[in-house]
């Protein structure tokens, strides 16, 4: 005997026998199924079963509508045996058993993801082509609804919302094109090769048991295959004999497909019904494959999309500490932003002569303006010759060469980059002598340098950067740089050991003899001295019970 569940397979589920006649469905008191539900309408629509059991089903101009398979009924539709329509919100199921079709002798039917790929396009190529020769072909409501539901789908999923906005939209849009109890997007780790944690949707009246809502059989099955796999009666298939996730639930129809949107595997999209076998059909399939494959594509378009936007944000943090050729390395080297070292490195640390002073005779925004002015100058020159930009400290700019990467003549370059600051200083304070006269503040400034070893590496996290060296060395040299005067350069003993290495090394004698170009002053690992040494002078500095060794460096 016919029968109409509405709810099948959840704790509110009510099957109805049905012999010939017509039988309305909908929430009113006068109706023959009737379901208290507000989505519907109270006479929804009939279903009509003839002497052969046979049924026809038909929407009654209801305001929520009828659904087959995500297309809404216009006219009276027949029911196959285990076919599902939707009112409103409440599912339903038909069945004939009489006129039930033999279930295929292999019980998994499967669909390449090439051939998904193709389908939408053969949808609208045969409307293009029936649009071209005037043909009047009849298309099945069926095929026009399919074909309707997979241009939304095209549309929805176009775009760059977030990842896991993109996974909830796809989850929610499969609900409207098939009806299914469970839907679940599981994608492939890209650093662990496996299968991650899954998001699931569930039907309404479906509660979650904690366990996962799929057979890792059938996920790993269609995962190795590529294919779009129908299981008609999970319980019946020799290939999920050992599936304990389908014998203790009450998995009864399933089917997956993958999500390739190129020719790697990125994960898969599995539905299904808990409890009727043979509840979907190759049609279902073909819809599914069709839909995952522009699920897929959504998929990767939202993960470049997200790589792109932390790459540029990455990048840009770089920027702001590193020369451009460091910030090349840096991208390429997965990882980094972990990555504490220990390493010899030169600290430069410029300070503004007199500027607490200065600060009290200019308005404050006059303050702000000076230093846009100082900052970008200085730390150019920091950045010419491949060094890194550590942070600025108040007026001060703290930088250091040999963290994250070494050069064999990082002291040198420390010392020429201290002569170009020094005249770059000078430049700007003419500048403002000329545009504010007497007016100008005096524009002046003392650098100290220190060589040693340090521990360097990010503090914080790879997008809220801030590189640090940390030790003595950082340390010595801010305290160097307090016994410079106006327009001095001071440098630790262990520096100048460095630069005299450097400068006796035979890569330096080779470059000195060369023929100098006029502008190899500003050229990073030119051979020749940056300066005359004066010294040395012992001082005693705060933090440090032995006086220190320095010396100065007289430059033109």
């Amino acid at each position: 005997m016919p029968r109409v569940t509405a709810n099948p397979g959840r704790a509110d589920e009510v099957a109805h026998d049905l012999r010939a006649g017509e039988y309305t469905l909908g929430r009113g008191r006068e109706a023959d199924v009737r379901v208290n539900n507000k989505s519907l309408s109270r006479s929804h629509a009939t279903l009509t079963i003839d002497e052969r059991g046979a049924a026809t089903l038909r929407d009654l101009g209801s305001k929520n509508g009828t659904f087959i398979e995500g297309a809404r009924l216009d006219e009276p539709v027949a029911l196959r045996d285990g076919q599902r329509f939707v009112c409103g919100d409440v599912h339903f199921a038909f069945h004939a058993p009489s006129f039930s079709i033999p279930a295929p002798e292999s019980i998994v039917q499967e669909i390449s993801t090439e051939a998904s790929r193709t389908l939408l396009n053969d949808l609208l190529t045969g409307a293009r082509d029936r649009r071209a020769f005037g043909a009047r072909v009849s298309v099945p409501k069926e095929a026009q609804g399919r074909l309707r539901v997979m241009l939304e789908v095209t549309r929805l999923l176009a775009g760059t919302d977030a990842i896991d906005k993109q996974l909830t939209k796809i989850l929610e849009l499969v609900f409207t094109i098939l009806a299914i109890d469970r839907a679940a997007l599981i994608l492939i780790d890209e650093d662990s090769g496996e299968f991650g944690p899954p998001v699931v949707e569930w039907g309404r009246g479906i509660s979650a048991d904690g366990g996962d809502p799929y057979s890792r059989n059938i996920i790993n099955y269609v995962r190795e295959r590529s294919v779009a796999a129908l299981f008609s009666d999970t319980r019946a298939d020799p290939r999920l004999e050992d599936a304990h996730s389908i014998h203790y639930t009450s998995v009864r129809s399933s089917m997956c497909a993958p999500l390739r949107p190129k020719d790697e595997v990125i994960g898969v999209l599995y539905v299904d019904n808990l409890s009727a076998p043979q509840m979907f059909s190759g049609e279902d399939l073909e819809l599914l494959s069709a839909f995952a494959a522009q699920a897929a594509i959504a998929i990767d378009n939202a993960r470049l999309y997200e790589r792109l936007k932390r790459e540029s944000t990455l990048r840009s943090n770089l920027m702001r500490f590193f020369p451009p050729t460091a910030v090349a390395q840096l991208m390429a080297k997965p990882g980094f932003a972990d990555e504490a070292i220990e390493t010899e490195v030169t600290v430069l640390f410029c300070d503004i002569s007199g500027f607490t002073e200065m600060t009290g005779k200019l308005r404050p925004r006059d303050v702000v303006a000076l230093l846009n002015r100082y900052f970008p100058r200085i730390t150019e020159v920091v950045f010419r010759y491949e060094g890194t930009l550590e942070k600025y400290i108040g007026d001060a700019l703290l930088a250091v060469w040999g963290a994250p990467f070494r050069h064999e003549d990082d002291a040198l370059r420390a010392a020429r980059a201290a002569v170009d600051m020094q005249q770059a200083v000078r430049e700007l304070a003419e500048e403002l002598s000329m545009e504010f006269g007497d007016d100008a503040p005096p524009l002046r400034v003392h650098i100290g340098l220190s060589s040693g070893p340090v521990a360097a590496g990010n503090i914080g996290s790879e997008f809220f950067l801030q590189y640090a060296t940390i030790g003595e060395t950082t340390n010595l040299a801010s305290r160097i740089c307090e016994l410079a005067g106006p327009g001095e350069i001071a440098l630790s003993e262990s520096t100048v050991d460095r630069m005299r290495a450097q400068l006796s090394s035979p890569e330096a004698q080779t470059e000195a003899g060369a023929e100098a170009e006029p502008d190899a002053r500003t050229e990073p690992g030119a051979g020749r001295p940056p300066g005359r040494l004066v010294g040395p002078e012992s001082h005693n500095v705060r933090g440090r019970e032995q006086p220190v060794t320095i010396y100065k460096l007289e430059y033109e």
